[in-house]
């Protein structure tokens, strides 16, 4: 586990956290962009969808198809998120290196002894 930067005004290290501008907005574009591509690609689930929805009493085509196309975009969804959120994690970690403390609101640029 990495070791906190101190904060330069209190010298506190046990509130200080680092901010996660980089994960976040990578976790919502990888999400979105994760959830168009997986129900794009759920077509030929959706087709299968259909073909099994048609076979179930009381469930028709229609139905079979769009929850393949739901299961896809969801399945894209958390595939994008995770993968945006590990590469925006490395940004705010590896190359803003921007911290705050809690204690006393300082925001302050610092590094985490991490090891490539």
């Amino acid at each position: 586990m990495s070791e906190k930067p101190s904060c330069p005004s209190c010298n506190s290290t046990m509130h200080v956290v680092q901010i996660s501008t980089f994960k976040k907005a990578g976790t919502v574009i990888g999400g979105t962009g994760g959830a168009i591509t997986g129900y794009a690609a759920a077509e030929s689930g959706a087709k299968i969808g259909a073909e099994v929805g048609a076979s179930i009493p009381f469930v028709d085509d229609e139905i079979g198809a769009a929850a393949g196309g739901i299961i896809g975009a969801l399945a894209g969804l958390m595939t994008g998120a995770a993968a945006g959120s590990a590469v925006g994690e490395m940004i705010d970690t590896q190359v803003i290196g921007k911290f705050r403390c809690n204690r006393c609101g300082e925001v302050f640029e610092g590094e985490l002894n991490n090891k490539f």
